[in-house]
């Protein structure tokens, strides 16, 4: 049985990248030059790109000195000013990049198709790697069949196929580290120097992570006690120390520089902003993602019977945390994106409840047969639609890119409310 399930696992990961990579829809973002800072420790041993040859220019891309927006010149150096975590996990597949002969400045001047083709690769690989990841959870409390499900679920359905995997987000590596976190936590094996040094990761991957993390090591030492709890705690200082000593020499601050903590702060609008976060017709997590209805139902339904309540517990209490978070952070809306991108750090905790959720229904003594087809029916025609949606995030420029641009959405935020031009539909409506 543990032979076919590493061959379905294997397989999946092969199919989720082929298709993540053969979609449509390929850009850089907010990652532009995280590969070229690669580079440049690879080369020159530091992430200091100034010797490279990038663009510059005027207008509003080009906010930092002339740079875009990605990049700026940080106590005489010039940097790349996104998180560095998910750049320098990336280091090895850029080194593996170079010696092949593929690089994203030839001859010193800046390619942004080059930087493009690899992080489509890379992006593609680390998104069914996750997949993958969400099977293994799944399978350790369900059959087969119902663990290929949900990980095919979260593939098609949620903001891995259409945020994640089409350019190196800052979430693409915080989704596998989240997700391997969970794995952890929901195996039988005690693993704490790893499970700190990967929640460590997601911080320097992800900035606002650290909250999120904080409530983990709650749950962390009231599951498993002070000795496991000590361990896992200075794994993850350890790694902290070095990331915010590394930050501090380079920028003058313990996380990247690009997100002052201003644009974190309760506002007079809150609640509007969580209305858009969740219901938008551009950017709410249930318009994009209506499958995630099911977990809700599940809980609802089955919280007695629920495996692992403690759990699924922290699961609630990250995923509200993260709607909380998103929803007093500046740019609420994540700017010239698709869909719901900036929750997308919420999918591994809905996969968990999913899986925890799915185990309590499947096991009820009082379910019949035509009740359990109508569930398992509705569900199916959410994930349907959940597919439909995000499958235009990875399949049209008119939506994932354009519809940003015609208005800058970052100055006309009324159109993330206008249910007659959504998002969704700009691939009919162009």
């Amino acid at each position: 049985m543990n032979r076919k399930r590493a061959m379905v696992g294997l397989l999946l990961f092969l199919s989720a990248a082929c298709a993540f990579y053969g979609s449509r829809v390929h850009y850089v973002s907010d990652s532009r030059f995280s590969l070229l800072m690669d580079e440049a420790i690879l080369r020159y041993g530091t992430p200091n790109m100034i010797r490279y040859q990038v663009p510059r220019g005027e207008g509003s891309a080009f906010t930092n000195h002339g740079y875009l927006w990605t990049m700026d010149t940080v106590k005489g150096r010039l940097l790349y000013v996104f998180p560095w975590g998910g750049a320098l996990l990336t280091l090895p597949a850029v080194a593996v990049f170079n010696v092949s002969g593929f690089t994203a400045a030839p001859d010193g001047v800046y390619n942004e198709n080059n930087e493009m083709k690899m992080q489509a690769i890379l992006a593609a690989l680390l998104c069914a790697l996750t997949v993958w990841v969400f099977y293994e959870i799944a399978c350790s409390m369900l059959p087969l069949g119902w663990a290929l499900a949900i990980a095919l679920g979260s593939a098609f359905g949620t903001q891995m196929w259409s945020s994640a995997s089409r350019s190196l987000w800052p979430q693409t590596w915080y989704v596998l580290l989240i997700a391997l976190a969970i794995w952890i936590l929901t195996s039988k094996k005690a693993r704490p120097i790893l499970l700190g040094s990967l929640l460590a990761w997601a911080c320097f991957a992800r900035p606002g992570a650290p909250p999120i993390v904080g409530i983990i090591s709650v749950y962390v030492f009231l599951e498993y006690g002070l000795a496991y709890f000590v361990r896992y705690a200075g794994a993850g200082a350890s790694w902290t120390a070095i990331f915010a000593g590394t930050m501090m020499y380079f920028e003058g601050v313990p996380f990247a520089v690009v997100y002052p903590m201003s644009y974190f702060a309760f506002r007079h609008d809150f609640l509007l902003r969580l209305i858009g976060v969740l219901f938008s017709p551009s950017r709410g997590l249930f318009i994009f993602v209506p499958i995630l209805f099911f977990p809700l139902y599940l809980i609802f339904r089955c919280w007695r019977d629920f495996p692992r309540r403690r759990l699924a517990v922290l699961a609630i209490a990250v995923i509200v945390l993260h709607i909380v978070i998103i929803s007093i952070y500046g740019p609420w809306w994540g700017g010239g994106s698709y869909g719901p991108r900036d929750l997308l750090d919420a999918i591994p905790w809905f996969v968990l409840l999913t899986a925890l959720g799915l185990k309590a229904f499947l096991e009820e003594r009082q379910l019949s047969m035509p009740e359990c087809s109508a569930v398992i029916s509705v569900a199916l025609l959410l994930l349907v639609l959940s597919v439909a949606m995000n499958a235009v995030g990875a399949l049209s420029t008119a939506a994932a890119l354009e519809w940003n641009q015609n208005p800058p959405i970052d100055s006309h935020l009324d159109r993330l409310w206008d249910w007659q031009h959504p998002q969704f539909l700009a691939w009919l409506q162009q």
